[in-house]
């Protein structure tokens, strides 16, 4: 043999592969005849026993350092709660000296689970961290708002709760239904979830309003207001949901639509309360107290149906292109 068997293993690859050159090939061919080591090193090679190796090797090494990392992550949300534990011992010494019972400890414990929820969870958590983060958040905030309630002898309980869950979910839900066991369940009414979701909440939160203030005229002028605003949503969310327009031509018509629901928004809510319908005056060369109002609200209707058209225009280029 008069190559080594390093410079052949070296090749084996290559001639596996059949992308070395002829010369390279006989000279392979040739030790391999006279070398038993070579070729059952070639014969590894092609019954995948090396990519299989190294695949295994891989596939440890990721579970060493996940089992690592989740041993760490424990490591440390166990400190957070102990350093959690000092306030919450301080608190109740405290309230027990002075002889005037649980009081302080009971906000400050139940602030500390709002942090906890925040810091802890997902440390603890092995999967779905932010799943397991809203659910522990979500319910210790709530807590929260009903302990300060109790504490401060108010009524407003049921108001501040809505509006904080109103607020969450029009932030949270459309990440929390992205989800991978969420969007398993819901499939293709994700949006359909949200949207119906944060409509119920704002109902609610209108609703414990009414109760919160008492106020005889409030349903009334409450169910005036929100009706045009939601269906206003739902209009929107119907329009982009469509399948037969590309994105060009959704984006053009809801800036269209939103432009001039802008501009008719005070006129038609002030003749819903019994005021005469009458359109803002549109002065282009007048700016001053009386005459900016009008001028904003032309000007945007104007700037609005503009791009709209513009838009439109494209997305309907583009799909007249896409049919050809």
């Amino acid at each position: 043999m008069s190559y080594s068997c390093e410079l052949i293993r070296d090749l084996l690859p290559l001639y596996q592969d059949g992308v070395c050159s002829g010369e390279s090939r006989r000279a392979v061919e040739e030790h391999l005849t006279g070398c038993d080591a070579c070729a059952g090193m070639l014969k590894r090679l092609q019954s995948c026993e090396i990519e299989e190796i190294i695949g295994e090797e891989r596939e440890g090494v990721l579970r060493r350092q996940t089992r690592v990392m989740k041993r760490r992550s424990a490591l440390v949300g166990s400190i957070v709660a102990g350093i959690f534990m000092i306030p919450i011992l301080v608190c109740l010494i405290v309230d027990l000296a002075s002889g005037e019972g649980l009081t302080w400890f009971f906000v400050v414990l139940v602030s500390l689970l709002v942090a906890s929820s925040l810091l802890i969870v997902p440390l603890m958590a092995r999967e779905n961290k932010f799943l397991w983060t809203v659910a522990a958040f979500v319910p210790s905030l709530l807590l929260l708002l009903g302990v300060c309630c109790i504490y401060t002898r108010g009524r407003w309980f049921l108001v501040a709760a809505t509006a904080a869950l109103f607020g969450l979910a029009v932030v949270l839900l459309p990440i929390v239904v992205h989800r991978p066991p969420v969007a398993a369940r819901l499939k293709n009414h994700k949006g359909v979830a949200v949207m119906a979701a944060d409509t119920v909440l704002y109902a609610l939160m209108m609703v414990s309003i009414g109760l919160f203030v008492r106020d005889p005229y409030y349903n009334g002028a409450a169910f005036l207001l929100s009706l045009p605003c939601v269906a206003l949503a739902w209009a929107v969310f119907a329009l982009l949901r469509c399948p037969r327009y590309n994105g060009l031509l959704k984006a053009g018509t809801c800036t269209a639509f939103l432009g001039a629901c802008l501009f008719f928004a005070e006129p038609l809510i002030s003749a819903l309360f019994g005021a005469p319908l009458s359109l803002p005056a549109f002065a282009p060369l007048r700016w001053d107290a009386y005459t900016i109002n009008g001028n904003v609200l032309w000007s945007t209707l104007l700037l609005s149906l503009l791009v709209g058209a513009v838009l439109t225009l494209v997305g309907l280029l583009k799909e007249r292109r896409k049919r050809k």
